[in-house]
C-alpha cells in the first residue's frame, strides 16, 4: 500500500510530535508499506530516514505565517506527487491549518485520514492569546479539515467526544488509537547511583497543565518523612523559572534537579534513575480531552511504578496494576501515594513487572501502527465513502 504521510511538524524539535510522526512512519515502512513523508523544512539541514522524505522548503522560517506558507507550497507539491504517482491513502498528522490533504483527497478521490492529538483552536487561544475572531477562524479551518477527511483518528476518547459535539463529526467516522512507545529504546536498565538518594521523576514540557508544581509541593512534604527523596525534573518550558523559585521557597531547592532539555537518547537513562515516575496532570484542559501520554508509556516501558492524576486515559495504571491514581491537584494525596509505595517495595516490584509487560503488549508503536494500517485498509477501495 502506497501511503503519503503529511505533517506540519518541525521535526528538528525533539518533542512528542517528532516522536509520533517518525515512529509511526518507521513502523509503516517496517511493515512493508510504501511510505513517503511530506514535511516542512524550516532549517538548512535535512535528516535522512529509512523511508523517503519529501522536504518542502519554507522561506518564512521564523514568522508566525510559516505554516501558512507551508500549506500553500504543500498544495502544489502534494498535488503533483499524487498525479505523478497516486497513493492509496493520504494520512495526515493535524497541524495548525492542514486543509490541503483533504482538498486534494476530494479532488482526486483518494481516501484520506487525519490524526488529531489536541484541539487547535483551544491551543492557539491559550498559547498565543489571539483575538476571538482569529480563534474562530482556526476553529473553522479545523472543522473543515475533519469534514474533508474520510476518517479521523483521535488519541483519546475525550477528543472523539469533543469532535462529535463541537464540530458535528459523526461517531462512525472517528476511531480512537492511543499513542505508543518504542519498547526497545525504553526498557528497564540498572543505573548505578552514588549515595542513597531516591529519585521521583517527571519527564515532559514544563507547562501549566502538566501539574509539576504539585509534584514539587508533595516532594517537600515527603522529605519531612524521607529526607533521602529527591526530585528529578527532565524537560524545559515556560514554567521552569517559577518552578525553580517554588522549590527554593519550599526549601527543597537543593533536593530538586532540573535538567533542562535533554537529547532524546538520554531520556531512558533519566527515567531509569527514578524509583517512581509521575503524570501529575491538572484538570483544566486534560479532564475534557483525556490523556494518551507519551511519558506515561515511556515510564511503563522502563518498568517504573507510576503515580498519575485521575484524568480519563491515565487510569490504565490501575487497570493493569502498574501504579496509583490520585486526585488531581491534591498535594496531600500525592504525598500519601509516594510514602505508600516507598513503604511497600514488594508491591513496587510487582508494579514494575506489570508496567513493562503492559507497555510491551498493548502500547508499543508497532501495536499503534498496526491499528492505523488496519484502518487504512478499510478505505483502500475504489468506492470512497461520502463525506
Amino acid at each position: 500500500m502506497r501511503i503519503y504521510y503529511i505533517c506540519a511538524a518541525d521535526i528538528t524539535n525533539y518533542d512528542a510530535q517528532r516522536t509520533h510522526v517518525l515512529e509511526v512512519a518507521g513502523e509503516m515502512h517496517a511493515a512493508g508499506e510504501v511510505i513517503t513523508l511530506f514535511l516542512p523544512q524550516f532549517r538548512d539541514a535535512r535528516e535522512s530516514f529509512a523511508f523517503p522524505a519529501r522536504y518542502i522548503p519554507v522561506i518564512l522560517k521564523n514568522s508566525k505565517l510559516k505554516f501558512v506558507e507551508y500549506e500553500i507550497r504543500l498544495l502544489f507539491v502534494l498535488l503533483f506527487a499524487c498525479l505523478r504517482r497516486r497513493p492509496q491513502i493520504l494520512y495526515t498528522r493535524k497541524g495548525f491549518l492542514t486543509l490541503v490533504p483533504g482538498v486534494i483527497s476530494r479532488l482526486l478521490r483518494i481516501p484520506s485520514i487525519i490524526e488529531v492529538n489536541g484541539i487547535i483552536a483551544d491551543e492557539v487561544k491559550a498559547g498565543f492569546g489571539l483575538p476571538e475572531g482569529a480563534v474562530r477562524l482556526f476553529a473553522l479551518f479545523e472543522k473543515w479539515s475533519y469534514r474533508l477527511s474520510h476518517r479521523v483518528v483521535t488519541v483519546t476518547e475525550g477528543l472523539k467526544t469533543i469532535l462529535q459535539s463541537r464540530y458535528r463529526i459523526p461517531a462512525e467516522r472517528i476511531v480512537t488509537i492511543a499513542n505508543g512507545v518504542n519498547v526497545t529504546r525504553f526498557a528497564p536498565r540498572q543505573i548505578q547511583e552514588n549515595g542513597e538518594k531516591i529519585y521521583l521523576g517527571f519527564v515532559g514540557h514544563l507547562v501549566p497543565w502538566a501539574g509539576v508544581e504539585y509534584l514539587i509541593r508533595a516532594l517537600a512534604a515527603v522529605r519531612t518523612h524521607r529526607p533521602e527523596v529527591h526530585g528529578l525534573i527532565v524537560g524545559e518550558g515556560q514554567l521552569r523559572p517559577s518552578l525553580e523559585a517554588l522549590a527554593q521557597s519550599l526549601q527543597v531547592g537543593d533536593a530538586v534537579t532540573f535538567t533542562g532539555k535533554v537529547r532524546p537518547e538520554e531520556v531512558p537513562h533519566y527515567i531509569n534513575r527514578c524509583a517512581i515516575c509521575f503524570v501529575p496532570a491538572v484538570r483544566e484542559r486534560n479532564a475534557e480531552i483525556g490523556g494518551s501520554s507519551l511519558k506515561l508509556y515511556e515510564y511503563m516501558a522502563c518498568g517504573k511504578p507510576v503515580i498519575v492524576s485521575d484524568i480519563p486515559g491515565l487510569d490504565i495504571v490501575a487497570q493493569y496494576e502498574a501504579g496509583l491514581i490520585v486526585e488531581a491537584e491534591n498535594v496531600a494525596a500525592l504525598e500519601e501515594a509516594v510514602l505508600y509505595l516507598l513503604e511497600n517495595p514488594e508491591l513496587c516490584k510487582q508494579m514494575e513487572e506489570n508496567a513493562r509487560e503492559t507497555a510491551r503488549k498493548h502500547f508499543s508503536w508497532r501495536h499503534t501502527t498496526e491499528r492505523i494500517l488496519a484502518l487504512c485498509r478499510t478505505l483502500n477501495c475504489t468506492q470512497i465513502p461520502q463525506i
